[in-house]
């Protein structure tokens, strides 16, 4: 099975990415392209079917939504590593005051007792002049900077991509979030869509998993269209958090392929969402 993916980061305004699973593209007005990575592929299941969870906001924050997710996985190819370095040589250096938080911990990711997550290389930072595009549902605008930490799963099926955005204040961070959640509310009609064009099973659900003051989380279960996401049947984990002037995104993707291992129990989504907006905090 062929671990070698390309993996595109590159957003350009209004159009479409080719992007593999769940690696997703951020790029300079059309012109950045990362690298071929020889991507340490993931693994995991099907997508759970639980209810949702909501935590009432704190009465100090906003709630916003954002959407980079989620991408897919196919069955039991090969899986996509996040962006390397672009072409050419050392990363980018953000401008000053664009610094992103850490990453989550391996530890610290959705499933993290079973997957036993492992970093990707190191974080990729870009400075950004054109809108982000996390799936085939949602696109912001308006970021200055992209940090992207990408993971992989101990089944080698699976990835995780945590993107993190940072934004010129809070108010234009806080409009992105919005943004991502209102796409990811549309966004199994989107994927419909999507499937009808490519004579694919219109089969496409998205839920929203769990609610917290800083942010949202989905599950979307479909036959992927190529593209953006790899085709197959997949579920797509998409995360959100929205503190200040940074927006976070976070990604796993789940291939239906790999059916050795229970579904993800996205009842810990509270969790990952609540752990997520304390990294940002810091």
């Amino acid at each position: 099975m062929s671990r070698n993916r390309r993996s595109r980061h590159a957003v350009l305004a209004g159009a479409g990415l080719l992007a593999a699973l769940a690696v997703y593209g951020v790029g300079q007005q059309a012109t950045a392209s990362a690298t071929d990575t020889d991507a340490q592929a993931p693994a995991p299941t099907t997508a759970p079917t639980a209810a949702s969870q909501t935590e009432t906001p704190a009465p100090s924050r906003t709630a916003p939504a954002p959407a980079r997710t989620g991408a897919p996985a196919p069955a039991r190819t090969t899986a996509p590593a996040p962006a390397a370095a672009p072409t050419g040589g050392a990363t980018a250096k953000p401008a000053p005051g664009t610094t992103a938080p850490a990453p989550l911990k391996p530890a610290e990711l959705p499933d993290g007792g079973r997957q036993e997550w492992k970093p990707m290389g190191e974080v990729t930072s870009l400075p950004l002049s054109g809108d982000f595009q996390l799936n085939e549902c949602v696109s912001v605008a308006k970021a200055t900077a992209w940090h992207q930490q990408g993971f992989r799963g101990s089944t080698r099926d699976t990835v995780a991509v945590q993107d993190t955005l940072t934004f010129p204040d809070e108010a234009t961070a806080a409009a992105a979030y919005r943004t991502a959640v209102g796409a990811m509310k549309d966004c199994q009609a989107t994927s419909r869509e999507l499937q009808r064009k490519a004579a694919l099973p219109q089969d496409a659900a998205v839920r929203q998993t769990a609610n917290t003051a800083d942010g949202t989380s989905w599950q979307r279960r479909w036959t992927g269209v190529q593209g953006i996401s790899s085709p197959g049947d997949q579920a797509n984990h998409v995360y959100a958090v929205q503190r200040g002037n940074v927006l976070a995104l976070l990604h796993y993707d789940e291939p239906a392929s790999a059916s050795a291992a229970p579904s993800y129990d996205f009842r810990g989504d509270t969790a990952v969402l609540r752990t997520l907006g304390a990294l940002l905090a810091k």
